[in-house]
């Protein structure tokens, strides 16, 4: 038994308390488990919020495969004929629960989950040796910590499990809630997986605790004072409040997506790019539209395991665009609703300079399709990944301003909507016309699905034209429950159709992730998603 837990605690939250030895205490905290002794002092509990955020910026987390897994598993990304061994079952919809990116990526995610545990675990503590002056940074970054859980366990969420709908009352089974600090072998236990309804229940209360204790201005306090050069990579206030929107789209919860998005926006903090610059202004550091980032610099970054890394040509270059002709080479039957990512804009589209025709810079690889250039700065690494800009809001409000509109037949709610999916569209395409959906949309309320109505439908094309390589893509697919061709290949084109309908086909079921296979050998209590 006590293998058992010694083994259950490396894969569960890390390996780095179990060696409890001298290098383990000269460990800095944001690189190990924290401890109790880290909050005898402020600084020291500042550091391991930071850390908080630096464990985020692993390959294993939005350094790399919570940006690219969602996109390779839908109808955006395919992989090179000329390429590593990279994503290879996600490409062709077979990733079995042995699958290394994916027990990385649950590892990663439950080491931030547990270091947020104990930040908050030791709230008192931290304020009993703070002066009267650092207080307010005390409750902030305390906040952080419940803002950094909500995150985690919201993206644990989506990899892991079903969208909140995928039941009535959202009692499918999801991810376990670990919420006690773990600090010793004793702490460790054998979670089982809480319903969907649960954990998003546990996100909504840390959205609210973190809401209670950050400065209501938005500012981010560091070492007594407001750092304005944090306010883009720390959660503050605005960003945590664009997280409760984002979330609330996923929820179904119309008017809180509303609310939240309209605050963030109202705050006037935040400026869209504009179409002369976006393409330049996204790889920019802290740039007008960014609401939150997770830091990349020259001397810390993910190096050649970056996304920048695997999309850049004069890198690994493996990622590659979808577009229609890779569906015509299909040696089976061509699906003929294919519609790949650069067939998705218009070629006044500034956003399509992300997804531009090239060729493979490698022998025998392929010629004129689209290659990955979101992320491309791979000698200085001095791109920060956009976790949440201030675009989404917009869309986020338009969607949900459409669907109540639809539900309440409601004309103002509709042209309200029209208006922030209107201005997405002008400041991206030159070409964008400004009043493209009539009121008549309202005569015909949808039924259960997303297709229903055009004007809906296509507020998630846009979406999927905005975020694309983003890492938002799958989530979407699988929150409306839209069907789509899956390529497998550039080279050859082989596809599958991936369709909600019945939920049964082995491809989609994979539309979410296993597992990982250690968790469920070594937890008698964990149980596998179908299919896996």
């Amino acid at each position: 038994m006590k293998n058992m837990k010694k083994l259950l605690f490396i894969v569960f939250a890390t390996s780095c308390l179990v060696a409890c030895n001298k290098d383990f205490l000269e460990v800095k905290p944001q690189q190990s488990v924290l401890t109790t002794d880290v909050f005898s002092q402020v600084s020291t509990s500042r550091a391991a919020v930071n850390g908080l955020y630096s464990l985020m910026q692993s390959y294993s987390y939005y350094g790399r495969d919570a940006m690219v897994i969602p996109e390779v598993l839908s109808d955006n990304l395919t992989r090179s004929v000329k390429t590593g061994n990279r994503y290879t079952g996600m490409n062709t919809m077979t990733h079995t629960a042995t699958d290394a990116n994916v027990s990385r990526m649950w590892d990663q995610m439950y080491q931030v989950v547990t270091n947020a545990n104990t930040v908050i675990a030791n709230e008192a503590n931290i304020k009993k040796v703070a002066s009267a002056l650092e207080q307010e940074e005390v409750l902030q970054l305390v906040g952080e910590a419940y803002a950094v859980r909500a995150l985690v366990y919201f993206d644990l969420a989506k990899f892991f499990g079903r969208p909140l709908k995928f039941t009535a009352d959202g009692s499918h089974l999801c991810v376990p809630l670990v919420l006690k600090s773990i600090t010793t072998i004793a702490d460790v236990v054998y979670p089982a997986r809480n319903t969907a309804a649960e954990v998003y229940t546990q996100i909504d209360n840390d959205i609210t605790e973190a809401l209670k204790r950050m400065p209501v201005s938005g500012g981010v306090i560091s070492s007594g004072t407001v750092n304005s050069a944090l306010f883009r990579t720390r959660l503050n206030r605005f960003s945590v409040l664009a997280l409760r929107a984002r979330i609330a789209i996923f929820k179904e919860d119309w008017a809180t997506a509303v609310a939240a998005s309209t605050e963030v926006i109202a705050s006037g903090k935040y400026t869209l790019y504009p179409y002369s610059s976006m393409v330049q202004d996204f790889r920019t550091q802290n740039s007008i539209e960014s609401i939150f980032e997770v830091v990349n610099n020259s001397n810390d970054n993910p190096g050649t395991d970056s996304y920048a890394y695997l999309s850049s040509q004069q890198g690994y270059g493996e990622l590659l665009g979808t577009i229609a002709s890779m569906n015509s080479k299909s040696t089976g039957t061509t699906l003929s609703t294919f519609r790949g990512l650069y067939d998705a804009y218009a070629a006044t589209d500034v956003r399509r300079g992300f997804i531009a025709l090239g060729n493979r810079n490698s022998l025998g690889g392929e010629t004129n399709v689209p290659l990955c250039a979101k992320y491309v700065n791979i000698s200085t690494y001095l791109e920060n990944i956009k976790v949440l800009r201030v675009a989404e809001m917009y869309l986020s409000r338009g969607e949900a301003l459409a669907r109540l509109a639809i539900a309440n037949n409601d004309a103002n709610q509709l042209n309200s909507s029209l208006t922030d999916i209107n201005l997405i569209r002008k400041l991206r395409d030159t070409a964008s016309t400004t009043k493209p959906y009539a009121a008549s949309l309202l005569a015909t309320p949808p039924v259960g699905s997303i297709r229903a109505t055009a004007f809906v439908d296509s507020i998630i094309v846009e979406r999927r034209k905005e975020f694309a390589l983003e890492g938002q893509r799958l989530f979407d697919l699988n929150r409306t429950q839209t069907n789509y061709v899956k390529i497998n290949a550039a080279g050859n084109g082989a596809s599958r159709l991936i369709s909600y309908a019945t939920l049964t086909s082995s491809y989609t079921l994979r539309t979410i992730l296993p597992i990982p296979v250690s968790q469920v050998q070594n937890n008698p209590n964990m149980v596998q998603n179908p299919g896996f």
